[in-house]
């Protein structure tokens, strides 16, 4: 007993926060699949941000929720039944959000595969500390989006 009770204790004061908050890699279909299922209205986009004002980084305070929203310029393509053939040249709001101590960065500066929600009169890109709805642009990733929005095949990425 006082030998599992010392193991258990010495597991938990070596956890380190990356240990404790556990996050899935963001992919391409699952995003889609969240968006279409969702009540809300989102678009999928492929392009590219560019911060209008630098990007305010959110910190944790006392292991509370919080987020800061910076303004972007999202260009690229919108998808449709087509594939990505809709241009997109638009305003946004990325937030980027904390969860407890853990909090999110910016998207990177490349192609992204975005899904952006709708939110009364502005277009929002969520990021938190696990991702978020934005991931790198990859031939592989566009392709299965696009099989399963065309074909309602969804296959995610194997890990």
């Amino acid at each position: 007993m006082i030998r599992s009770t010392a193991l258990t204790l010495a597991i938990i004061t070596t956890a380190s926060p990356a240990v404790a908050l556990s996050c899935l890699r963001p992919d391409a279909v699952n995003m889609f699949e969240y968006a279409r299922d969702s009540a809300d209205v989102y678009y999928v986009i492929k392009g590219r941000l560019m911060a209008l004002d630098p990007y305010e980084i959110p910190t944790s305070e006392s292991g509370k929720d919080n987020s800061t929203d910076t303004q972007v310029q999202i260009t690229g393509s919108g998808l449709s039944t087509n594939g990505f053939s809709i241009p997109v040249d638009t305003n946004a709001t990325v937030r980027l959000t904390c969860l407890a101590v853990w909090c999110a960065n910016p998207p990177p500066d490349e192609e992204l595969l975005m899904i952006v929600k709708s939110e009364k009169d502005a277009l929002v890109l969520e990021v938190g500390p696990c991702g978020g709805t934005a991931i790198s642009w990859n031939k592989d990733a566009e392709e299965r989006l696009l099989r399963c929005h065309q074909s309602d095949i969804c296959e995610a990425a194997t890990r």
